[in-house]
């Protein structure tokens, strides 16, 4: 984080910088072959071949919405260094446990590509304790087209993917890069009826999580075909 930032590690500076943003989160990234390749041909010379699928899991403390973005800016950079480096038309799906719902800057910024300069979440309190650690939000971007499976199949984000005692929301998604793929459908979210079959809120004997489940059938989409 500081080397990013131009700070001193040492200095009283970048300790309370890594002290905000140093959180024990991680992303998985694995890239996936088709079992069946396709063959190049005339109408299509670089045929899609492979997917690249990452998973991640943000900080979830509601009071620290610039780490979130922090962490999701640099996911994205280094899958941007990372997929450019194999080409240009390498398929992404980035899915995970978020922890921001869809008014925030995290959202914003997976959806947009940018995030607004008066958005609360860059605009937060500093002060000695919590300090500034974000950079110019017009320097906040990304260059991947991406797409909310769920949003794009049913038209909206689903009513909740979290369910507990203290929080019903939705936190968790999963995005795709809208150039060469296309989600196909959407796995339902059971409603409150049968989420509070057996306990008021998530986990439950039935269900092992407070987090529900998201299935999406994607498409590839190579050479202009479907």
């Amino acid at each position: 984080a500081t080397q990013v930032l131009g700070l001193n590690p040492r200095s009283d500076e970048g300790m309370s910088f890594l002290n905000r943003l140093s959180k024990d989160n991680v992303a998985q990234l694995v890239v996936l072959e088709l079992a069946q390749p396709t063959l190049a041909t005339r109408t299509n010379r670089d045929p899609i071949n492979q997917v690249c699928i990452a998973n991640t899991h943000l900080y979830s403390n509601k009071d620290f919405p610039d780490v979130k973005l922090w962490q999701t800016w640099q996911l994205l950079q280094e899958l941007e260094n990372f997929v450019l480096s194999r080409g240009t038309n390498l398929p992404l799906i980035i899915c995970g446990d978020f922890n921001s719902t869809p008014d925030t800057a995290v959202y914003d910024l997976l959806s947009r590509q940018t995030v607004h300069p008066g958005h609360p979440d860059v605009n937060i309190a500093t002060n000695d304790d919590i300090p500034n650690v974000l950079p110019d939000a017009m320097n906040i971007t990304h260059s991947f087209q991406l797409g909310s499976a769920y949003q794009t199949v049913l038209g909206d984000e689903p009513i909740q993917t979290n369910y507990t005692a203290q929080f019903k929301g939705v936190l968790d998604y999963i995005w795709y890069s809208v150039q060469n793929l296309r989600p196909l459908s959407a796995a339902p979210i059971p409603d409150e009826k049968v989420l509070t079959r057996h306990g008021e809120a998530l986990p439950s004997t039935e269900f092992s999580s407070d987090h529900i489940m998201l299935i999406s059938d994607i498409q590839i989409l190579s050479g202009g075909s479907r």
